[in-house]
Formats: C-alpha cells, structure tokens, sequence
C-alpha cells in the first residue's frame, strides 16, 4: 500500500479560522520517547533567584535585542538537479506548515526538485513516508520536527542509499535525551553558531530559559505558572526543561501545574484541558505555551474564557502571524519568543546544499527575539526579521 498523502497545505488564513473555531495555534507530534498526555502536578520552584525588572530588556536580562545574527555568505554555489522530500509532522498545523513550505521555497529557489509529505500528526506514519521519499528517488530528505529514533529504520535505509538526511528542529539518535547509545544518522545539522553547535541541548534549553525570564519579569518574581507541553517532540522536551530549570531560580515563583498534551489534541482536546487546569488554578497568574498551534488551538481560547484574562501573563509560542494577532488584541498572548520558522526551513535547505557539495556547513546566525505589546511588534501582519535571510541565502548559492 502507498502511503504518501497528497499534501494541502494550510495557509496562515486557515489556520486562524481554525483557531476562531476552537473559540466557538517549532511544532507538533514526532518522537516516541515520552508518553505524554494527561496533566501532573509540578513541584513549586523554590531554589534561590531573583527577579528581573519588569522591563528590563536595556540591561540585556530579557531577549528584546535578540540574538539573530547575518546568516554566512561566503560562496556555496547552487548543487543542480537535486530532488528532495520535506516530511511534515503535520501540515494541519502551523507550526509545522510554514517550515515545511519554506523548505520547499528554498529547495525551489536552488532550481530543486521538492516535494511535502504530511505525517498529519500521526508519529506513526512518518517511517513509511521516509520509505516513500527513498522510492521516489529523492537525493536528500528533511525531516520537520521528527527524531531520529521516530524513524530509525527508514533513516538507516536511506543512509545506506547515499542519501542526505537533514533536520529540521529535529534531533539525532545519538543525542543524550535518547541515553546517547545509537550512532548518528542525519548526515549534516544546521550549523547556529560555534557554541550552540557544541551543546546543541543546552543552546535549546536557553530558548525555554529565556521565555522563564520574561515571565518572571513580568510577574516581578512572583509567578504561578501552568506549564503546558507536547512531551512527544524532543525539541519542546528540551524549551521546556530550559523554563522549568530557570523558573526554579526565582524564590518567589511557583509552576503550579504541568499538562502534557499530544499533537493530535490540538483543538477542542487541549482547549478542554486547558479550561480544566485554569479552573483549578484560579490563583495563576501565568501561562506558557510550548508553539504557536497550541496557543490558537486551545491555550490561549481557554485562557480569553477563564474570567481573569488581564491578570494572566500568557507566554506564546514562535509568534506566527495569527499568534500576533491575538497578541494585539489582548486575546491570551501576552508576549512571544519569536523564532523564525522561516529561516529555519532555508538553513536546512542552505545545510543540504553544502552535504550535496561536500563544502563546510555556513553558520545559519539563527537565534530568536521577545515580541510584546510594547517591544518589537509589528501593527499588523507577521514579524520580519531585519535580517534579509533570503536574500543572503541566494546570493551565497549564486541564484
């Protein structure tokens, strides 16, 4: 049986209606290492801190500034006729739709050959997808969101082809969250600077931290938090423990409840568990959420009906552009920790590029930026990054 699906991709428009819906939105389901699901209590953080000012992005405590950097330009000549396949964790959110789309705007840009096969939030479909992208005679496979350990046989499969095999907001089967037993297999990773590169789980962890900064700030260190999470995707594992490990430096902060959740519970689902855990928790005074699709799709909806909206700090997700517009309007986002998607998709593609090419993986200058009310949102519409990524990229493949 094949198992590819057609691929339908889902506009920013859709997904806000899809958001609207669940009133009446990185990444994601993948891994398999964490059961997830159901909601547990989380030990009150008591370990000696303190607070930042509650503006205090001049000193340099919160992310405003940013740490997006130029991607490389340096001389990386576009490899001709290339056929790749990007494998979504699921085109259904928006999370995963708009780096799986990019990835295929960049792969087309290189005079590519690309496709977009759709997981549909099913960690289950993803290994036969990885067998239909080695059938389809693929020369390189991105994989959005979606570990190695997911797909282990097929990467092992498709290694032993020859083909590259490229992550997108994905990790390896030798990482240490895995128990760091099982070779390698992704034959190149986004190069994000010297030092993330050196402890890739600890450069991850700092996107967490930093989001924990902004809310102990905001709260002036006395934060009640209800932590939310899909467990199934190592790259929210590792944002997670990040937020949790800095929130347990402030004395005065409290992580009030811990609710897993899985990708396929987006809606209706996590709206509900949501709903449940604010009504147990009336004394919250803060959110976090893991990605943009869970905040449109459950999170930020249940945090608008639980009667005490304006005394909730509401840490969103990567800060898509309808995430943006619920944060305008005062509609359960309070901030963001913008982290562009988008150029994330075309560093994967720029990381083939270089495997295809045998040359050094380019620094990407990837990093992210806290987007609030009153620090560097846009009036309207997604944030662009002043950094012109795209067109770095192209210069640098000479296209």
């Amino acid at each position: 049986m094949r198992i590819r699906r057609p691929v339908r991709p889902v506009p920013l428009r859709a997904a806000a209606v899809i958001g609207v819906a669940a009133l009446a939105l990185a990444a994601c389901g993948s891994s398999s290492t964490s059961a997830g699901g159901g909601a547990s209590a989380a030990p009150s953080a008591a370990a000696p801190g303190s607070a930042a000012p509650a503006d205090s992005g001049a000193s340099g405590d919160l992310n405003y500034a940013g740490t997006l950097r130029d991607p490389a330009t340096t001389s990386r000549p576009a490899a001709k006729g290339k056929k790749i396949v990007i494998i979504s964790t699921g085109q259904a959110s928006i999370s995963s739709s708009i780096p799986s789309n990019a990835a295929k705007e960049a792969a087309q840009a290189l005079g590519w050959s690309a496709d977009i096969y759709d997981s549909q939030l099913n960690p289950a479909l993803a290994e036969g997808l990885v067998r239909q992208a080695i059938a389809s005679g693929a020369q390189g496979i991105i994989l959005d969101a979606i570990d190695c350990p997911t797909v282990k046989g097929a990467m092992q499969e498709a290694k032993a082809k020859g083909i590259k095999l490229v992550g997108i907001y994905a990790f390896d089967c030798n990482d240490p969250i895995f128990g760091s037993n099982d070779p390698p297999l992704f034959t190149g990773q986004i190069n994000y600077g010297d030092k993330a590169n050196a402890d890739i789980g600890s450069f991850t962890k700092q996107y967490g931290a930093d989001q924990a900064k902004a809310v102990i700030a905001a709260t002036k260190g006395k934060a009640k938090v209800v932590f939310f999470n899909d467990s199934e995707v190592t790259v929210l594992r590792y944002t997670g423990q990040g937020f949790l490990d800095e929130m347990k430096k402030c004395s005065g902060c409290q992580v009030l409840e811990q609710v897993d959740f899985k990708g396929a519970e987006l809606g209706p689902n996590l709206q509900q568990k949501a709903t449940t855990a604010l009504l147990k928790h009336p004394d919250a005074n803060a959110v976090k959420s893991p990605f943009t699709a869970a905040s449109l799709l459950g999170i930020a909806p249940a945090v608008v009906q639980s009667g005490h909206a304006s005394q909730i700090y509401s840490m969103g997700g990567e800060g898509f552009a309808p995430e943006l517009d619920l944060l305008r309007a005062n509609q359960g986002v309070s901030a963001v920790m913008i982290t562009p998607s988008e150029w994330t998709a075309w560093a994967a593609v720029d990381t083939m590029n270089s495997l295809f090419a045998g040359t050094p993986i380019a620094d990407s200058g990837l990093g992210w930026q806290l987007v609030d009310k009153t620090h560097n949102l846009p009036p309207s519409g997604p944030f662009e990054t002043k950094q012109k990524f795209k067109a770095d990229y192209k210069k640098a493949w000479g296209v």
